[in-house]
């Protein structure tokens, strides 16, 4: 399984945050807007959908 620490975008209207090292949407965010935690955002869903597969 490739869950990791979570990880968000500081960007306005981003309201998902990711850990899944394989989601596609989460391995998109740039640099200057990525920030450790949560951010009390919910859940991305391609990472759901990911750690659900074990992948």
């Amino acid at each position: 399984m490739s869950t990791t620490d979570p990880w968000f975008s500081d960007e306005p209207g981003i309201e998902v945050y990711h850990n899944n090292d394989e989601c596609s949407e989460g391995n998109n965010i740039e640099t200057e807007n990525l920030q450790p935690g949560t951010g009390g955002k919910r859940l991305c869903s391609k990472c759901a959908e990911l750690n659900d597969r074990g992948i």
